[in-house]
């Protein structure tokens, strides 16, 4: 049970409150589709601009916000061959920036079929392209082995050339890669990921994935993923030594938040900001917000440091674990936002801010949150198990 909102609040100039709310039912997935960022920026805190703001349920029915479009997914996945009585369901999606100059958008998707007796049979995947006006067509499909309860897109610069990869992780198995042909639309599986994303590979999963974070710098690819089993392994691939280094550790209740505050702690300075011919040892400092649904949430420091890599719990974000199960996260400006089962979603300071783990602001939305996702500096938009909420920044 939720506690009373009268417990001792830190005095800060973060203030939160509801704005707008459309009902969605059965809300499963916010998805926003931002412009195409530079890959070759070393800045990853800045957020490009968004787009589309779109939702999707548990049955494929996906809705656009600013134009109040509605498409049907499951229409438009040729599944003519489902049995009377079966039926699909959607387990994860996640979506792509927009390709430049007005072009399209990729919808990635997982789905299981269920029997008569809302079994799990069958599971299998999709790739759908979103047009600038909107117009949604499916290019790809492929079975899988087992159920994905998470996958991510991620595009890369590998040989000089810029590739987009749909990454799959598959229930107690190891992770399943494609490329994405960005020409044709074919969907590639990759025989060896550990090729191109060899900090995620590993020979097998303790549970599954459901949630997952990754940032780079110009030296070090950072990876963390959390399991429904407790576990969270932290990885970190040195692009110049070729080395992978990992670290797991294992927490009572599945892992609800993962994710790397997105500015640099530290880095060692370039050859060219040095003293003298000879480079520095790589040193690099990320911060890493961390949670199963038990709580409390907590602030993890990893450091990469001669060929090394640690962790160690830096703070814990006081109050945290009083407001019921732990279900996301997502930094906002500098600050921590944690959604909550009961509703809440409370507001900390910039990490950075060693001194101050104190609860800065709090806000409440009238049903279970289910995720959470950054429109703009000041906005969040909130997916509740009754639909979106806007929450937004006082400038007062």
């Amino acid at each position: 049970m939720a506690l009373p909102l009268d417990l001792p609040v830190g005095d800060n100039e973060l203030h939160f409150m509801e704005t707008k709310f459309l009902p969605f039912p059965e809300s499963k997935e916010i998805l926003i589709i931002r412009e195409r960022p530079s890959l070759s920026s070393e800045c990853t805190a800045e957020l490009s601009a968004a787009i589309h703001t779109c939702l999707i349920n548990a049955y494929g029915r996906l809705q656009f916000i600013e134009e109040n479009k509605v498409v049907y997914l499951p229409k438009l996945l040729s599944e003519t061959s489902i049995k009377s009585g079966h039926s699909i369901e959607l387990s994860c999606a996640e979506v792509s920036p927009l390709d430049s100059g007005g072009g399209s958008a990729v919808l990635a998707t997982c789905w299981v079929e269920l029997n008569e007796h809302f079994c799990p049979c069958r599971y299998f995947g999709a790739i759908f392209r979103i047009s600038a006006t909107l117009h949604i067509e499916m290019t790809s499909k492929v079975e899988t082995s087992a159920p994905v309860a998470y996958c991510t897109l991620v595009e890369k610069v590998t040989g000089g050339a810029e590739h987009r990869y749909w990454i799959n992780y598959e229930s107690g198995k190891c992770v399943t890669v494609y490329e994405l042909k960005q020409a044709s639309d074919e969907l590639v599986i990759m025989e060896d990921p550990s090729s191109v994303f060899p900090e995620i590979t590993l020979d097998g999963f303790p549970g599954t994935v459901i949630r997952s974070s990754r940032i780079s710098s110009e030296k070090l690819e950072w990876n963390a993923v959390g399991f429904d089993t407790g576990r969270v392994f932290l990885s970190v691939f040195d692009a110049e030594t070729k080395k992978v280094k990992r670290k797991q550790i294992k927490f009572s209740g599945p892992v609800s938040v993962v994710e790397f505050v997105p500015y640099l702690a530290f880095r060692t300075p370039r050859i060219s900001e040095s003293e003298g011919p000879d480079p520095l040892p790589c040193y690099e400092e990320r911060f890493l917000v961390v949670s199963s649904t038990l709580g409390p949430v907590a602030i993890w420091k990893c450091v990469y440091e001669n060929d090394e890599l640690s962790w160690n719990n830096e703070f814990v974000l006081s109050q945290s674990e009083q407001f019921d199960t732990i279900t996301s996260t997502c930094i906002i400006n500098g600050n921590i936002a944690i959604g909550t089962y009961c509703g809440k979603i409370l507001f900390y300071s910039s990490p950075y801010d060693l001194l101050c783990h104190e609860i800065a602001s709090m806000t409440q939305v009238h049903a279970p949150i289910v995720n959470m996702k950054v429109l703009d500096h000041k906005t969040l938009c909130v997916l509740s198990t009754a639909g979106l909420h806007t929450v937004t920044r006082s400038e007062t």
